[in-house]
């Protein structure tokens, strides 16, 4: 564990205690408010009130406690386990090199961040294709056939955005769910006629940004966003962009780029290679 990580996880651990601490002493406050009160006979209304006051804030720093610092302690010791491995997907570098595999040719990586994938269902429909156990291959008098491959766990991704695409990538082997359905009854709009061998894993890692339907951004807990893409053939993504790239400093413009992904998906704005 580097300096900066050991700081933030000490720091971490001091917050916890101090909210563990000041929540105790909020509720034996109130514990001794109550036993005072009892023997001094009728409770005055602004006793109450002050009484509630204590209560809930003693709750608050449990929840911080509890719900908020106690999972980036976790987080922590999962990390340690992990470390080299945490490192690596954390790392600006490798998440270029993983997003450049599926980057159409003639296009650029304009921005691109490590997220958080909550649940993900892609839909394509391949024709004149014919399905092995890890691929679709092509063939003239092959099947038209609906794919469906989901995934509804959260797990780490990459996702970035060219010129014109919106490009994801896993940053470990993840385990997906596929569905087929042969000669659906759907028109000619959408088919992709199959060419080459089109590995499974491949699938759903590149769309065009002009086929997004809509794309809904809300705020998250701790400066994190919330994402939900619908795509125009049925696919859609629930996405969490956190507010850091990892502690390790290894992704430093995580936060410019963040913004700029956002802005882009909105269409807001127009980038520049990066």
């Amino acid at each position: 564990m580097n300096d900066e990580r050991r700081k933030s996880r000490n720091v971490t651990i001091v917050l916890f205690l101090l909210c563990i601490c000041t929540a105790l002493a909020c509720f034996g406050i109130f514990i001794c408010i109550v036993v005072i009160s009892r023997s001094q006979g009728p409770v005055s209304q602004q006793m109450i009130t002050v009484s509630k006051i204590i209560v809930m804030t003693g709750i608050f720093f449990l929840v911080l406690a509890f719900g908020h610092l106690l999972p980036i302690l976790i987080s922590y010791k999962n990390m340690r386990k992990g470390e080299s491995d945490m490192s690596e997907i954390f790392d600006e570098t490798n998440m270029r090199e993983a997003l450049d595999r599926y980057i159409p040719s003639g296009e650029t990586l304009l921005a691109g961040i490590h997220a958080i994938a909550r649940e993900i269902n892609i839909k394509c429909i391949f024709s004149k294709c014919i399905r092995t156990e890890h691929k679709l291959i092509p063939d003239e008098n092959g099947v038209t056939a609906e794919l469906s491959k989901k995934k509804n766990s959260t797990y780490d991704i990459y996702i970035g955005i060219t010129q014109s695409s919106l490009v994801f990538s896993d940053c470990e082997t993840q385990m997906y769910l596929y569905e087929f359905k042969e000669n659906p009854n759907v028109g000619q709009a959408g088919i992709q006629e199959v060419t080459s061998d089109i590995y499974f894993t491949d699938i759903g890692k590149c769309f065009p940004l002009a086929d997004i339907q809509s794309c809904e951004i809300k705020k998250g807990w701790m400066g994190s966003v919330k994402c939900r893409l619908t795509m125009k053939n049925g696919s859609y993504f629930r996405l969490l962009f956190p507010k850091l790239g990892g502690l390790g400093g290894g992704m430093p413009h995580h936060t410019k780029y963040r913004e700029a992904i956002i802005a882009r998906l909105n269409k807001n704005t127009h980038l520049t290679d990066i």
